[in-house]
């Protein structure tokens, strides 16, 4: 594992038990963009980099199986806590242990800004992804810009639905065929 993604694994284990309080509020407008744009049901859906689980309950509301994946041990001790109804995994966004075209949608929230290689991440999704799948990522956009994100959609074989700036929010967005 590269020495950036042992600093950040060391990082969210330090800070899972105060994160909620620290970034709940900042991640609302982000996660009600994911939600408007993912079906109202669908088979399958991975949160990548789910973090405490902050979004778990509502993607199950969505779908008959859920599941967070997360590097960080303790950030999914904190979503294992407030009992989402998800499966949690603890993996590495950029090696999904997942067969290939398994999920319905892939969501993933904050995450590509950490990310050494955030390309190779949106590949991983786009491999677990279904045809016809759909994908919503967020970065923040003083770390990438909406043309970075683009091209590692499209280098990663799927149609961009829609791009742009999350209001009221730092970050920006794509949706994302397969």
């Amino acid at each position: 594992m590269a020495a950036r993604k042992i600093e950040l694994r060391k990082l969210y284990d330090e800070t899972a038990g105060i994160y909620d309080r620290r970034y709940a509020e900042i991640q609302k407008e982000k996660y009600r963009l994911v939600l408007k744009n993912l079906p109202e049901k669908v088979g399958r859906i991975l949160d990548l980099g789910c973090g405490t689980g902050l979004l778990l309950d509502d993607l199950s509301k969505r779908a008959d199986i859920v599941v967070g994946i997360d590097a960080s041990e303790k950030m999914l001790g904190a979503a294992k806590a407030r009992k989402a109804r998800a499966e949690l995994v603890l993996a590495d966004a950029d090696h999904l242990p997942f067969k290939d075209a398994s999920f319905d949608c892939v969501v993933s929230v904050t995450l590509l800004q950490n990310i050494p290689e955030p390309g190779t991440c949106v590949d991983g999704a786009a491999r677990v992804l279904k045809k016809g799948g759909l994908a919503v990522f967020t970065t923040l956009k003083r770390k990438h810009s909406l043309d970075d994100v683009k091209g590692w959609v499209e280098s990663a074989g799927m149609r961009v639905a829609e791009l742009g700036e999350i209001p009221e929010s730092e970050d920006v967005f794509c949706v994302a065929e397969r």
